[in-house]
């Protein structure tokens, strides 16, 4: 018996072969039993790898279970392990060519969607739940936009198997497996059509085109765009030099202005009586105030960093550190005004790097310093971290988000560093603001002057410079574990970095910054590469 002809085909589709193929029959009964072992390996590794994940996340599975999610995966693992093995009990019998085992097939092969459509949906809603109820994943905050990704991620292999059964769909349609089964043959059958479209990418160049286009914007909109929103652009892993090294202690001194004779007016040399004009600074109160900030440092003749690092050697560098490194200076953009002061053509950034460079001699440094979203902390490994991150502002700190906070705070206590300085009053009074939301269970200790940051590898007998008493005349920071996680400078070093002409200071006041800055740097470093040493342990 014999189908008549279809009149709706197009033209060239009744070339398509439609003879009687075994060969694709028996692909298409071998690859839906195939089904049964990709659902035993959901069934079997799906409830362990996911125990792992939420043992790892404990307010993540707190809140699943409050939800009841953690059961509906455990139904979707079952779900994929019964429906695969159901899959190849049937897809073995269709080796028994006959239409019972055709429909069969076809029947099984429909229990796929659902089951994936389930575990899509049970995913969407959990990840989702995560990000509104602002609960740190893996350790760190999470967003709409990693939340996407992160779906998409758990989510592709459930998906490429719906797209599996589907194909299968597509061949039983088919008259050449049709036709196998049933030993009915006749023209081209929709499973041809699709397929034979797919094949060519469509009868229609106007429908191609379209398809394309259609593609190409649901996967702009719902993949690449909110991926480069969260990426925006990719870390590098921090490398400090890799070696050993001791350094030797380098003084810095204060240097005492000479004090200017007064100049005084006579009414004639041999008179009796001086008349005195004072000036607006001839208070005692003014006069001790200028003496203190026009008070210069000055590095002694000799000062000059020894071969810094740890391990007590010669090379100098980090036993946890990497040939190939380069030292990079990296700041956070806030979004306040200034955030930026000294990366553009005042060059605080590079000034600084080279002077570190030449004090230190580590020659590989960046070409110019990187500003860096809070996020993006969370991105960097383990073992590749910054070991500092730089805060400056000319006024207000930017609004920080919450997870943002959290962020700067978790990367702090792993080993990490913010070094904050002030540009002006109000970013004086903002940052101790924001630094009490980050750390509301610290508070800002004053640095005394005998501590290891003011003695390597250049000593400070007084502790840090103040030069603008932008919020002080004492360094401040925030201790933990008996480790500085934050150090606050309230008298804008970084505008004693900038080239000459960009800021007024004197070039003793502008060594001692940035000695300073080396001081600081290299605490960072020797905590970075105790963090890292802890870790590979």
């Amino acid at each position: 018996m014999t189908e008549a002809p279809s009149q709706s085909l197009a033209p060239g589709i009744d070339r398509i072969p439609t003879r009687p193929s075994a060969f694709k029959a028996f692909v298409v009964s071998i690859a839906t039993a195939m089904l049964a072992g990709l659902g035993l390996v959901i069934w079997q590794f799906g409830p362990p790898a996911l125990m792992t994940l939420l043992g790892r996340n404990a307010s993540v599975a707190i809140l699943l279970s409050d939800h009841d999610l953690d059961q509906a995966f455990s139904v979707c693992f079952l779900a994929f392990g019964i429906v695969g093995a159901i899959c190849g009990v049937c897809g073995l019998l269709s080796l028994i060519r006959s239409a019972p085992t055709y429909h069969l097939l076809r029947a099984v092969l429909v229990l796929v969607y659902p089951t994936v459509v389930a575990y899509v949906v049970v995913v969407w809603v959990a990840v989702f739940l995560v990000v509104r109820a602002g609960v740190d994943f893996e350790g760190a905050a999470q967003d709409r936009a990693t939340g996407l990704i992160f779906w998409w991620t758990v989510c592709w292999p459930a998906l490429a198997v719906g797209l599996y059964a589907a194909w299968l769909h597509a061949m039983l349609r088919s008259r050449s497996v049709y036709a196998v089964f049933t030993h009915k043959v006749g023209p081209p059958m929709p499973g041809d059509r699709l397929l034979e479209d797919v094949r060519t990418h469509g009868r229609d160049p106007r429908a191609r085109r379209s398809l394309y286009a259609s593609f190409g914007t649901h996967l702009l909109v719902l993949i690449l765009i909110p991926w480069l929103l969260q990426v925006r652009g990719c870390v590098t892993p921090y490398r400090v030099p890799q070696g050993s090294g001791n350094p030797v202690v380098a003084m810095v001194k204060i240097v005492k202005p000479k004090k200017k004779k007064k100049k005084t007016l006579t009414l004639r040399p041999n008179s009796a009586i001086l008349f005195d004009i004072p000036d607006l600074d001839d208070t005692v109160v003014d006069q001790i105030m200028e003496e203190k900030t026009q008070a210069t440092y000055q590095a002694s003749v000799n000062a000059k960093a020894g071969k810094m690092g740890q391990g007590g050697g010669t090379k100098g560098g980090w036993p946890e550190g990497m040939e190939n490194y380069k030292i990079r200076f990296i700041r956070l953009d806030h979004g306040g005004t200034g955030w930026d002061d000294g990366m553009n053509q005042t060059a605080a950034d590079v000034n600084f790097l080279r002077a570190f460079a030449q004090a230190t001699g580590f020659k590989k440094i960046a070409a110019q310093g990187e500003s860096h979203p809070i996020t993006l902390l969370a991105k960097y490994p383990d073992d590749g971290f910054p070991p500092f991150v730089f805060l400056t502002g000319n006024r207000g700190i930017g609004r920080i988000s919450s997870s943002d906070q959290k962020i700067l705070r978790q990367y702090c206590l792993n080993g990490g560093m913010l070094i904050a300085d002030a540009g002006s009053s109000e970013f004086d009074r903002s940052f101790r603001g924001f630094i009490r939301q980050v750390f509301p269970d610290k508070q800002l200790l004053d640095i005394a002057d005998d501590d290891m940051l003011y003695q390597l590898p250049y000593g400070f007998p007084n502790g840090a410079p103040a030069f603008w008493h932008h919020g002080g005349r004492r360094a401040m920071g925030l201790k933990h574990e008996g480790r500085w996680i934050a150090f606050y400078h309230p008298g804008d070093m970084n505008d004693a970095w900038k080239s000459p002409g960009y800021s007024d200071v004197t070039p003793e006041m502008r060594d001692a910054a940035m000695h300073l800055g080396i001081n600081l740097v290299y605490y960072a470093f020797n905590q970075w590469n105790d963090a890292v040493s802890k870790m590979n342990k």
